[in-house]
């Protein structure tokens, strides 16, 4: 049995006043920015926060292993912000949680762009995600399992899972309490997006830490490096990489979950 408690002993020492909130994204929408800005303000601000996720994955436990796992429950408890989410954990379902009733955002975006900058980092020809500090060999070795696939082989394999964990997302959150953000507010506004995030949970943050957390974090490469986290970024990439036959066939699948969510995709073909 993993001991979680001995791995968060370090981030579970405070707590604040504050009924807990959570940041929820999913891969490859601006999800590691985002979890990495909050977590910078709330260094600077003394606000506890948590990245499950993130530290788990470190530890080369994989999302499979944890996400069902109720011995994760005891971590969640109020005065923190719990972010780090690429997918909807199950175990948020608990009613111990009483999740329907806290205070949630959720970065999402453009499903094509989202699999063709996933191609970049899980592909398997080209690896620039973040390697797990334990377990690395098998990670690796899971990935290099997709390195046969051209790109669009490999959105087209991967689409339907993609639209599983937006579809997850949209049937298990209450959105009365949820503050929807795409990948372009992350992209071109950093601090109206620190803010608008910050303030839908009701903590108030200095205006000069939002200023120098936004402003840190502000990098668009001014070419692509298909070797950084950080390849591109810019939106709209998909329409250079995929076949005319593959965004038909994305849009096609993908058309409803993402205009709910604010995407129309014949209008942006």
């Amino acid at each position: 049995m993993t001991d979680y408690k001995k791995i968060f002993a370090q981030e579970m020492d405070i707590s604040g006043t504050f009924q807990e909130c959570y940041a929820f994204s999913i891969h490859k929408a601006g999800s590691s920015l985002m979890h990495k800005m909050i977590i910078d303000v709330c260094n600077l601000s003394n606000i506890p926060a948590l990245s499950i996720p993130d530290i788990l994955f470190l530890e080369g436990i994989s999302e499979i292993i944890w996400e069902n796992d109720e011995n994760i429950i005891n971590l969640i408890t109020p005065g923190r912000i719990y972010c780090g989410f690429r997918q909807f954990p199950n175990l948020l379902l608990n009613e111990s949680l009483n999740l329907k009733d806290k205070k949630s955002v959720l970065l999402v975006r453009d499903p094509r762009d989202a699999l063709v900058s996933e191609f970049f980092s899980f592909g398997g020809k080209n690896i620039s995600h973040t390697m797990p500090e334990k377990n690395k060999e098998s990670f690796i070795k899971e990935v290099q399992t997709n390195a046969y696939m051209d790109i669009n082989q490999y959105v087209l394999n991967s689409a339907k899972y993609y639209q599983d964990k937006l579809n997850a997302y949209k049937n298990k959150l209450n959105f009365d309490n949820v503050l929807i953000f795409k990948y372009e507010d992350i992209y071109f506004d950093k601090r109206k997006f620190l803010s608008d995030i910050f303030n839908h949970f009701s903590i108030a943050i200095e205006s000069n830490i939002l200023d120098h957390v936004a402003n840190e974090n502000d990098i668009r490469p001014e070419v692509e490096d298909i070797t950084k986290h950080i390849r591109k970024g810019t939106p709209g990439d998909y329409k250079q990489k995929l076949k005319p036959s593959t965004i038909d066939k994305l849009n096609e699948m993908f058309t409803d979950i993402a205009a709910w969510y604010g995407y129309d995709l014949y209008s942006n073909p």
